[in-house]
């Protein structure tokens, strides 16, 4: 029975905690973290470490449906593990959780992506035949061209992994040299009254940088754009690859358009083309981009609003899209409407999400044809996906 506090309360009974176990890395999960095996047979997650080494490792009593430790030693190390290059890496209350991978040789990190890739590809039932070779960057750091920073007016950096644990950092080696200028120069403007929370219970305001705009934007996200501009132009030309083939002539929606980075292409190839996009800027600035070009603000989200979209759009051929990592969550209104939908593009940040919505689009009589896995973010678990459903001839 709970123990009793003396006024009657109930005190809540701790979970005894679990002593430390040894065990092998045999898996990455999707979001970077090694899964080791407890002698005991239960999966738990762990960060900082890499497929194959031996650990041992402290359980942490933490709700939820995977069982999660912390790395307490690494008893047996990767021959891939490395000096991380950056002093604030880590996995601590103190650490930067920004480059989970950090730990790990380059090339180890694209190896783990393309398995990844590989695996999720199985899951769907096709073959490796449709992956292509994936296609590394060329700087591991010094490419993040944009960023989000966090300031309490005292501080200035980003937030240690899983907390709202504020880490001051003086360098990045991810960013790009105008944004590592960026950096230095807000620092040089701390301490600073005017970007201490307005409210208590807040802990920081945010700090947008982008090696392209000179002034930060102060708790106001900015437009979508690719943090990797070497790698974006790679994927615009492997956008404009694979719709050469198409009709010019064929209608075409693009789904989570930003403010044109794809749209710019597609108008290049089709005559019209509908770009939708939630960001109000964002949309203004398609509106500008081409007379071919139609925008409109549509929240994606909103199951009303894509219905309403769907049925307005039912005789769309090309469905082009680039979610957040959240992917396309209301699927069912396209592919029950566009019966005459051919083919989808699809550029996907999340390999997880993206599985998830090309099952369904394959149950829905498409089949997946082309698969180009590409790396946006070095030292970082994310693997941008860029692939391309093609409609069976049976699906009408």
């Amino acid at each position: 029975m709970p123990k009793r506090w003396r006024d009657g309360k109930t005190q809540a009974r701790k979970k005894p905690q679990e002593p430390d176990f040894a065990g092998v890395v045999r898996d990455l999960a999707s979001d970077g973290r090694a899964v080791v095996t407890h002698p005991d047979g239960r999966a738990f997650l762990v960060a900082g470490a890499w497929l194959g080494e031996r650990l041992r490792v402290r359980p942490l009593n933490t709700p939820g449906r995977m069982a999660q430790g912390t790395l307490v030693e690494v008893i047996e190390p990767s021959a891939v593990r490395v000096d991380p290059l950056c002093g604030y890496q880590g996995f601590g209350a103190g650490d930067c959780g920004g480059c989970g991978w950090g730990f790990v040789s380059y090339d180890a990190q694209c190896a783990a992506k393309v398995a990844r890739i590989q695996q999720r590809v199985e899951q769907l039932g096709a073959t490796d035949s449709v992956i292509q070779p994936f296609i590394p960057s060329d700087q591991s750091t010094g490419y993040r061209n944009r960023a989000q920073l966090k300031t309490d007016g005292q501080r200035l950096g980003y937030l240690a992994a899983g907390s709202h644990q504020l880490i001051d950092v003086e360098h990045c080696p991810v960013l790009t040299p105008a944004n590592q200028s960026a950096l230095a120069r807000l620092r040089g403007q701390l301490p600073n009254q005017d970007w201490r929370p307005a409210r208590r219970r807040d802990q920081w305001r945010t700090i947008d940088i982008d090696d392209q705009i000179e002034q930060p934007s102060l708790d106001q996200r900015l437009p979508f754009r690719q943090g990797n501009d070497v790698q974006n132009a790679r994927m615009c030309a492997w956008l404009a690859d694979q719709i050469t083939a198409l009709d010019a002539n064929a209608s075409v929606m693009e789904l989570f358009a930003g403010s044109g980075n794809f749209t710019s292409i597609l108008v290049n190839h089709f005559s019209r083309v509908l770009a939708v996009e939630g960001h109000t800027t964002a949309v203004e600035a398609l509106t500008q981009l081409s007379e071919r070009v139609t925008a409109r603000a549509v929240d994606l989200f909103n199951e009303a609003a894509v219905i309403e979209l769907a049925r307005l759009c039912a005789d769309i051929q090309v469905l082009v899209l680039d979610p957040p990592r959240d992917g396309l969550k209301i699927r069912a209104p396209f592919l029950e409407v566009m019966k005459q939908l051919e083919t989808i593009v699809y550029i996907s940040c999340d390999s997880a999400t993206w599985a998830r919505d090309c099952r369904d689009f394959i149950t829905a009589g498409f089949e997946l044809t082309t698969v180009q896995p590409i790396d946006l973010f070095p030292q970082t678990p994310h693997v941008e996906v860029l692939s391309v459903l093609k409609v069976k001839s049976h699906r009408r």
